[in-house]
C-alpha cells in the first residue's frame, strides 16, 4: 500500500513514517506540509491512502479531503487529528475521510487504521481524551 503524509509539522511526519516504514507492506511515496502541496503529490503519486492532518494551514484537511476525493475518488483518506470533538469528526466523515485517528493514539492505531482504510472498510478509533 503507498502512502501520502499530509501534516504542516515535520517532527509528526517523521514519526508517522517511522512507524509507517516498520510494516514491510506499506510505502511512504510522500510527504506534504500543506494541503495544496498534497493534492498536486496526490495526482502525480496516486497513494492509495492519504494520512490528512486535518488543521493546516490555508485550505484544512477537511477541504482537501473534498478536493481530493473529487478529482481522484479512488482515493481514500484516514483523518489524522489533535482534536475530538464530535462535529469535526463528523465533518471528517463527511468530507469522505474512510478512517479518523488521534495522534496521540497514532503508535496504537495508525496501522490497524491504515490496513482497514486502505482496504475500503471505516476506521475510527478511541477519540474520547
Amino acid at each position: 500500500m503507498n502512502v501520502l503524509l499530509v501534516d504542516d509539522h515535520i517532527q509528526t511526519r517523521d514519526e508517522i513514517k517511522a512507524l509507517i516504514t516498520r510494516e514491510k507492506d506499506i510505502s511512504v511515496v510522500a510527504e506534504a506540509g500543506t494541503a495544496e502541496e498534497a493534492l498536486e503529490l496526490v495526482r502525480e503519486n496516486r497513494p492509495d491512502v492519504v494520512v490528512m492532518d486535518i488543521m493546516l494551514p490555508g485550505m484544512n484537511g477537511i477541504e482537501a479531503t473534498r478536493a481530493i476525493l473529487s478529482e481522484l475518488p479512488e482515493t481514500r483518506v484516514l483523518a489524522l487529528s489533535n482534536h475530538s470533538g464530535a462535529t469535526l469528526v463528523q465533518a471528517v466523515l463527511n468530507a469522505g475521510s474512510l478512517g479518523y485517528v488521534l495522534k496521540n493514539r497514532a503508535f496504537e492505531e495508525l496501522i490497524p487504521a491504515l490496513r482497514a482504510v486502505g482496504a475500503g472498510r471505516p476506521f475510527i478509533g478511541e477519540i474520547s481524551k
